[in-house]
């Protein structure tokens, strides 16, 4: 494979940018040779962090090590002195799995006369057949005298996250296990899980069964759970659940979410009548869970139940308010129908973006790798025309909604501050809300002839990387709108300037904004111009000169630069 971008970087820079494309290489995702400096930094659904940088992977599973270990070993011998630790590091992470910890883990239990079993999640989604994306762990007593000592013994960290209920989380070597007593101190695993929120996670095994391999370890089931999952049902474990911690209505629709079980007459019962407890469960505890709905294939199925049950206007009250929103001829549903449709056609094209961009499918799927991705789109789907109730008018017997675009990106931020949104997840939905009118602009613009590179050039520098995600959030709202007065052929529409503006990107915007500009700060000092807010000004037209072809090399920048002197002069 080539290189490319070397030019400049010291050696150990040069050493992980070969490591980087190495690994990436290996597993196949880069979409186009010509698009590696930008692949070489991206992120995916896993990456793994060594002393000297970060390698960017495709999926945290074993697989992955079985293929990226070869490609790591074929170029450790060869790494220069310094970096050989972190070879060593990088393939002792490759080759050795959660499995590991918990032997250790047992192995100290043995030793110390502990009684540790697996709960909840895990051992549900060991019979669903589904990998446990973490593991939980519960001890008889001193679960934080226990951590703290196999930190020791193991070489890891242990962070104790509530000293009262005695809750704990051992990292070791990438991998996250949370250990904690009994819940009440219970004296038995039975009482223990007679006191957990739903059957299907109140059941229990003992490590030294779950590290058999021939699965015949004993399920502890004292609530039904294998029954319940037989039926495919969530159902509390007792009757108090949800007064106890509220944040259990949420955690259920998340369950029903992965699983697709049908939640208990009982629960929703239950929930339509206690939904104002959820006031008092924590900011972050809502979003976290929501976050995780939204990861689901089934999140437009549970956030229409949630709809329903009036738990998700508990939350997000926002979302009521499109209710009975009238829209103009090119939609049939009221606002909030039309939200929900948006939400229900983005989990369809996450699931298959070829059937709707065949020809740039590849670049789609690369993108949608990553669950926060997934996460962006789908909330930015329900919520992209969040303020049309705000800005409806009547104009000439038309209706409107001007500037809902960017009167939603605000909104939405005052939404996602108030459920405590990560700032990346505030910033990114609220970018995709308040840019989601733009392909269907610039589909009006290709009605007329090819999108020029300067409009390209001004997209990418809004939207950057995530300009897939805007074009695929376009998608969903237009398969959202089918009023008799819609455009026709839109969805063939957008799917063809996709591809014109990509095309663009990776031919003509990528190189010039990778390259190194043909003009700084100083050249517009010496120039005589004073610093201020005006250069950046001067440095993107410059670009949109470059990119339309009219400035070529440094000389023809200078001699643009005199010129646009001259006009602020006269200005």
């Amino acid at each position: 494979m080539c290189f490319l971008g070397t030019e400049g970087l010291t050696d150990e820079a040069l050493w992980w940018r070969i490591i980087r494309l190495l690994v990436i290489d290996t597993l196949n995702v880069l979409v186009r040779q010509d698009e590696i400096n930008r692949m070489a930094g991206w992120s995916g659904l896993f990456t793994c962090r060594c002393r000297h940088g970060i390698i960017a992977l495709w999926q945290a599973s074993d697989d992955l090590r079985r293929y990226a270990l070869p490609a790591v070993q074929q170029i450790a011998h060869r790494a220069p002195r310094f970096l050989k630790d972190s070879f060593r590091h990088l393939m002792w992470y490759f080759t050795n799995t959660m499995q590991e910890i918990l032997r250790k883990i047992n192995r100290q239990a043995e030793a110390m006369g502990r009684q540790v079993y697996v709960v909840g999640g895990a051992l549900r989604d060991l019979l669903l057949g589904k990998e446990a994306p973490d593991l939980d762990l519960a001890i008889d007593h001193d679960a934080l005298g226990f951590g703290a000592r196999l930190a020791v013994s193991c070489d890891a960290r242990f962070v104790v996250l509530d000293d009262i209920e005695e809750v704990g989380r051992l990292i070791w070597h990438g991998h996250l296990l949370d250990l904690a007593v009994f819940k009440d101190h219970a004296a038995t695993i039975e009482e223990d899980l007679r006191k957990r929120d739903f059957t299907i996670n109140a059941m229990a095994m003992t490590l030294p069964d779950w590290l058999r391999a021939d699965g015949s370890g004993r399920i502890v089931d004292p609530c039904g759970g294998r029954e319940d999952m037989r039926q495919k049902i969530i159902r509390l474990v007792y009757g108090e659940a949800l007064r106890d911690d509220p944040l259990r209505m949420l955690r259920a629709f998340r369950l029903q979410a992965r699983t697709g079980f049908r939640l208990a007459d009982r629960f929703l019962e239950l929930a339509c009548r206690q939904r104002g407890l959820l006031r008092r469960s924590a900011p972050e505890r809502i979003s976290s869970e929501l976050h995780l709905i939204m990861e689901s294939s089934r999140a437009s199925q549970v956030v229409g139940a949630m709809l329903e049950s009036r738990i998700l206007a508990q939350v997000c009250p926002e979302i009521s308010s499109g209710a009975g929103v009238e829209q103009p001829a090119s939609h049939h549903l009221d606002v909030l129908g039309h939200n929900l449709a948006a939400l229900a056609a983005m989990d369809e094209i996450i699931s298959q973006p070829h059937h709707f961009f065949p020809e740039a499918a590849p670049v789609l799927v690369a993108y949608l790798q990553s669950s926060r991705h997934q996460r962006w789109l789908r909330w930015a789907a329900l919520f992209h025309d969040m303020a049309k109730p705000q800005t409806r008018a009547i104009k000439k017997g038309r209706i409107t909604f001007y500037q809902h675009d960017t009167v939603g990106a605000r909104l939405f931020r005052e939404m996602a501050n108030r459920l405590r949104f990560a700032k990346i997840d505030r910033e990114r939905i609220a970018l995709f809300i308040g840019q989601h009118m733009r392909p269907f602009h610039l589909c009006n613009v290709m009605r007329k002839g090819p999108v020029s590179a300067r409009a390209c050039l001004r997209l990418a520098k809004t939207i950057g990387d995530d300009l897939p995600g805007l074009f695929l959030l376009a998608m969903a709202d237009s398969l959202a709108g089918k009023g008799e007065a819609r455009p026709p052929n839109m969805e063939s529409e957008l799917a063809e300037l996709f591809g014109q503006v990509h095309r663009q990107m990776v031919e003509n915007i990528a190189p010039l904004l990778l390259a190194p500009p043909l003009l700084n700060g100083d050249d517009l000092i010496a120039a005589g111009l004073r610093p201020g807010p005006l250069f950046r000004t001067i440095l993107d037209d410059l670009q949109q000169a470059q990119v339309s072809g009219e400035v070529t090399d440094r000389d023809a920048a200078l001699a643009w630069l005199a010129v646009y002197k001259e006009r602020l002069a006269i200005s």
